[in-house]
This record gives structure tokens, sequence and C-alpha cells, in this order.
């Protein structure tokens, strides 16, 4: 068995690192390196989309499948999935979500993970696999490929984000989960500790999404009035 996981330990705190110098590299090499960047893209896409598939199999190696990760209904999983489309695709309103998503939900996961095994063990490196690969995707997207958001990606982001509680939901109903802490707060600490108890927490998290979906925007409000005007 792993030992369990130490928040802001050695292991944490150098997953948060590394996280950190990948996506500043890779945004650098995007920028000085354009002719290239075809590949850097497929590489990150092909990481996201078997991490799930991976995951299973490792899961039903170890007969360690269950209710709780059989399904990809994590927020984390379609933003895993939208980022990977997002870079074959290059698609804007794709990069959008992704970058909102990533910043405001999965960043949060990294700093403050519901993890109970530590290095090396196998959810450790697919936690942070995922985790990390999302947000640097996200960054990725935007500061490397420039897809930034465009006038009114904020409520097109809060708007799926709906969708995806509504389906996250009914597979909490149907299978008895707790996918996306709809239901219940993780054990380890997060920021949901100071939201309340539920169901109080989930009607904050609406407006924490709002604000900082806001806040994520405003680096690209000033650029977006600008080619109006021009």
């Amino acid at each position: 068995m792993a030992p369990a996981f130490d928040l802001y330990g050695a292991a944490h705190l150098g997953a948060l690192g590394l996280t950190l110098a990948l996506a500043i590299l890779l945004v650098r090499h995007a920028r000085r390196h354009p002719e290239t960047t075809r590949r850097v893209p497929l590489v990150l896409a092909i990481l996201l989309l078997v991490q799930f598939p991976i995951q299973l199999l490792v899961g039903f190696s170890q007969g360690a499948l269950s209710r709780e990760n059989l399904l990809p209904c994590q927020l984390c999983d379609i933003a895993a999935l939208l980022g990977a489309a997002a870079l074959l695709t290059r698609k804007q309103r794709l990069a959008e979500i992704v970058w909102f998503w990533g910043m405001a939900g999965t960043l949060n996961g990294l700093i403050t993970p519901a993890l109970g095994e530590t290095f090396p063990s196998f959810r450790y490196f697919a936690f942070f696999a995922q985790h990390s690969g999302v947000v640097i995707t996200a960054v990725y997207l935007v500061a490397g490929l420039r897809l930034t958001p465009q006038p009114g990606a904020i409520l097109r982001a809060f708007g799926w984000i709906q969708l995806w509680l509504l389906a996250a939901g009914l597979a909490n109903f149907l299978t008895g989960a707790n996918y996306g802490f709809l239901r219940a707060k993780p054990d380890q600490a997060s920021l949901l500790d100071l939201l309340g108890p539920w169901p109080y927490y989930m009607i904050a998290l609406e407006g924490l999404a709002l604000l900082l979906f806001a806040l994520l925007y405003l680096p690209f409000r000033r650029r977006t009035k600008s080619s109006v005007k021009e």
C-alpha cells in the first residue's frame, strides 16, 4: 500500500511545480515555433484521451472498479475530452470552455486533491496526469494557440456546466455514486469546506463559478473591446 497523500508535501508540490513548468514551456514553444504546433497538440490530445481507458483497465486488473470510477462523469473527465477535441480541431468555442472549466474547476482539484494515495501509486500518477493535463491544455490553448475567449464566453461556459450538472446528477441517482461531489463533500480538505453543508454548498458553487469565470475573462476583455473598435 502506498502511504497516504500529504497535502502540500513533497509529492504534491513536485506535481504542481512540474505542471507549471510544462505549461510555461509548451506556451513558449508554441509562440516561438508555430510551424511545429501540430505535433504538440496531437500528443497532448492523445494523452488526454487515453487516461480514462487506462484507469479502467488498471482498475479492472486490480479489482478496484466501483460505481465511483466506472463512468467518465467527473467534470475533469469531460474537460479532458473537450480539451482533446479543442486541440485536434482548434475550435475556439471548445477552447474557451476548457479554459473556464480547467482554470476554475480542475485547478482547484490540483491545489486540494481528493486523493488518498501518494507517490508512487498508480492512483497518484493517474490523478495528476489527468488534472495537470487539463490545466496545461487550457493554458496552451489560450496562451499558446491564442484561442482566446470571445464575448458571451462566460454565459456559454456556465450554461454547458449546467448540462453537466444534470448529467452527473442523473448518473448519481442511477448508480448511487457521488460524481462531482454533488451528494457529499470529499473526505479530504477542499474549497467545499468553506461553502457550508449540503445542499447549500451547491448553490454557493454556482455563484463562485460565475465569479471565477468573470475573473478568468478579465485578461481578454480589453482585447475584445479594442478589436470591436477597430
